[in-house]
């Protein structure tokens, strides 16, 4: 049995990172949250990509991902486009403005990845991955 600590561990871990990311964040003046920047992250890897894509991803609500999406598309961060064959769908995709904001974030998610394995071992890392991997899949699928 595992004592309590383990999960002490992972929260503080998870408030450290979700710190340090809010914090250079803000220094890039978007006023969006991390959240806002997941979704960036995510429409621009994935092609085509529609809510309910960001809302599988994600696991959170169409309605929380509307939201989102709203606000990105106001900022001109991500735009929508017709689907070619569903007319209840739209795709969307990443504006120039946003292309530029997914730049700032490469050098912040390089940074934050030096950041928080400094002095670990690449097999330590890889441990750590495959723990989290397995913690993870525990908490979806049991």
């Amino acid at each position: 049995m595992v004592n309590n600590k383990t999960l002490d561990n992972l929260f503080q871990l998870v408030h450290a990172l979700k710190r340090q990311l809010h914090e250079q964040i803000e220094q890039l003046n978007l006023d969006v949250t991390p959240m806002h920047v997941r979704v960036i992250k995510i429409i621009n890897k994935m092609t085509p990509c529609t809510a309910i894509d960001i809302a599988t991803v994600l696991e959170r609500d169409k309605a929380q991902i509307t939201r989102l999406v709203n606000t990105l598309i106001d900022k001109e961060f991500i735009t929508k486009v017709a689907h070619p064959t569903d007319k209840r769908s739209s795709y969307l995709c990443v504006t120039d403005r946003g292309i530029e904001i997914v730049a700032k974030l490469v050098v912040i998610d390089n940074t934050m990845q030096e950041k928080i394995t400094k002095n670990i071992s690449l097999d330590e890392i890889a441990l750590f991955q495959q723990l989290a991997d397995k913690m993870t899949d525990n908490l979806r699928y049991k």
